[in-house]
């Protein structure tokens, strides 16, 4: 049977105050924000996806997000899942409450947990990856994990985007956010969570990674640390890492 794909697009709409490298902190734009990426992601459903599950730890009010499932005809096929989850010191940082936030999805979803046949797209919900339809539709024919590592300026994988079988997440990224805590009383900081899931993955000799996405997401949206757009301040970013992934494969910046 063929694998679904299904959406798993992750959310805090209200932040706590204080979570380091955070200046993106006024709800109401933060939820414009996911309101255009839900859009974006809605069009996707019987395209490249079967089904969308948006998920939110601040327990903010999200039914503008629903009246948009509802006016494209598809709320069978969206799951939203909201609970108060933001019960930990805003030092912990951000991976840390997303992938706390995704374990919460992943135990509780109806729709990942419908069948272990089918692979979980996580995306961090206010980013639009205009190329993601693309990505999906040519994904590899067999992986546990698909991402995007990097190993220059340094060693890393990219957080916006993971794929997985809903089986290797138990086995690999379950509880993982607890190896993703930043500037914690009893965990020295030794790097941004990019690189502690980076050096977490290294370590998995029994999960079949594809660490290269074959084409190179194209993100739209704001950066949370500094307000960034993401296709105008860092456009250059995309199409010189989209040039050198075809130009030069196994240079993985």
């Amino acid at each position: 049977m063929k694998a679904k794909n299904v959406l798993l697009l992750t959310a805090t709409i209200t932040p706590k105050t204080g979570v380091p490298n955070l200046k993106r902190t006024d709800p109401v734009l933060r939820l414009k924000d996911y309101e255009e990426a839900f859009k974006f992601y809605l069009s996707l459903i019987n395209q490249s996806c079967d089904a969308i599950v948006f998920a939110e730890n601040s327990n903010s009010d999200i039914s503008s997000l629903k009246q948009l499932a509802k006016d494209q005809n598809l709320a069978s096929q969206v799951e939203f899942i909201t609970f108060d989850g933001l019960d930990y010191p805003p030092q912990y940082d951000r991976a840390y409450g997303e992938f706390k936030l995704i374990d919460y999805a992943m135990e509780n979803s109806k729709i990942i947990n419908q069948s272990e046949e089918m692979i979980v797209w996580k995306v961090t919900g206010r980013y639009i990856i205009r190329n993601l339809g693309k990505i999906i539709n040519h994904q590899p024919k067999s992986f546990g994990i698909y991402c995007n590592f990097r190993n220059r300026p340094k060693h890393w994988v990219d957080t916006f985007l993971i794929a997985w079988q809903p089986n290797i997440y138990q086995a690999c990224l379950k509880n993982v956010y607890e190896k993703l805590k930043l500037n914690a009383p009893d965990t020295p900081p030794n790097g941004g969570a990019e690189e502690l899931l980076r050096n977490w993955f290294d370590q998995q000799s029994n999960v079949r990674f594809v660490r290269r996405f074959k084409f190179t997401p194209l993100i739209d949206g704001f950066r949370a640390a500094d307000n960034q757009g993401y296709s105008t301040t860092n456009l250059w970013k995309f199409r010189v890492r989209s040039s050198i992934n075809t130009l030069l494969p196994w240079l993985w910046i």
